[in-house]
């Protein structure tokens, strides 16, 4: 028997009158969709290897269930393929971990989005780009698998911007966050193989990041760029300053990567040194500046950004010229989740 969809029907005459209705329906992020039709919506249900009904997590702030059925649309909506059912499905399923905190992400006031960071060899099946231009524009399963994460965060969990949502000023992220690690170009082990996953793996890992800070370093020495990378870390604006918790997330080009390798630096080493030297004397905090609700962690008399070198997560991603690196602090009230990708 044809498989039927549970979901409404709307008779609707084209493209573009089924953004018009959607759009006012408050089901967009503002741009134009792909009509999800029945067709579309049943192949990437196949895609999904899940029956209709099945849930795969539920959506906070509404704890509304995440069928597979309407992940599917929402991934058609988003002009996802098929092929990146696997990938939406494990980042869905890594963000409604209870201790991401994706109730505090989708209802704070602070430009914060889930961004998915995906390892492992699923990232070429896909085409994701994980070099230059990673964190922008131009490829497909980028910008429509986070577009994805976006339509099921809005759609299903209930984080309406303006409603719900309260971001003050909000950020590009809320469109679509989502980018690979160049683990191919880098001299350590990648992300999921730290987080104790094999390197054959393929790995969504979902974090809750603020928008991008560009540090340019134009010298010669991976020590110097570090240097000027833990002084952008250490802002008392920083969420992980004043809240005195979470998973920033640095990322290195492999120049930069390399060259840090060559003098000698691990991973672990480069979160030591960023640990070290991202930090703000607690002597100079007005008591009167800090937030009741939040404790800034303070050790050998100095403000950390994270209470421990290992929460600092560097991934080696972009261009090759160790030119510019990018830091995303965190939400500080949210943990890195991790998923294998069922593919």
């Amino acid at each position: 028997m044809a498989l039927t969809l549970a979901s409404r029907a709307f008779d609707l005459d084209d493209a573009d009158a089924v953004f018009e209705f959607f759009y006012r329906q408050g089901w967009t992020d503002g741009l134009p969709i792909v009509p999800p039709t029945e067709d579309k919506v049943i192949a990437m249900l196949a895609a999904l290897r899940r029956g209709r009904d099945d849930v795969l997590a539920l959506v906070a702030p509404r704890m509304a269930p995440a069928t597979a059925e309407k992940v599917a649309i929402n991934m058609v909506m988003a002009g996802c393929l098929p092929a990146y059912a696997p990938v939406v499905a494990a980042g869905l399923v890594a963000m409604c971990a209870p201790t991401f905190n994706l109730h505090g992400i989708q209802t704070t006031t602070n430009p914060v989005a889930p961004l998915l960071l995906v390892n492992g060899p699923i990232r070429g099946g896909v085409e994701l780009n994980c070099g230059r231009n990673a964190l922008g524009p131009g490829r497909r399963a980028n910008a429509a698998i986070g577009r994805a994460i976006r339509f099921i965060l809005q759609n299903i969990g209930g984080g309406t911007p303006g409603e719900v949502d309260k971001s003050t000023l909000g950020m590009p992220g809320k469109y679509t966050f989502c980018f690979g690690e160049d683990e191919e170009n880098s001299p350590w082990a990648p992300l999921h193989v730290d987080r104790g996953f094999a390197r054959g793996d393929s790995v969504a890992t979902m974090i809750g990041a603020q928008g991008t800070h560009n540090v340019c370093y134009l010298g010669q020495r991976g020590r110097g760029a570090l240097d000027l990378v833990a002084d952008a870390m250490a802002t008392k604006g920083n969420n992980n300053v004043f809240i005195g918790a979470g998973q920033p997330l640095v990322v290195l080009p492999s120049g930069h990567a390399e060259r840090l390798a060559a003098e000698g630096f691990s991973k672990a080493d480069v979160q030591a040194y960023l640990w070290e030297r991202a930090a703000i004397p607690a002597a100079s905090y007005d008591a009167a500046d800090i937030a009741p609700m939040f404790t800034p962690f303070v050790h050998d008399g100095m403000v950390r950004v994270t209470r421990r070198p290992g929460d600092i997560l560097v991934v080696v991603a972009g261009g090759p010229e160790p030119y510019h690196i990018t830091y995303l602090p965190s939400f500080g009230e949210t943990e890195a989740i991790s998923c294998r990708i069922d593919a």
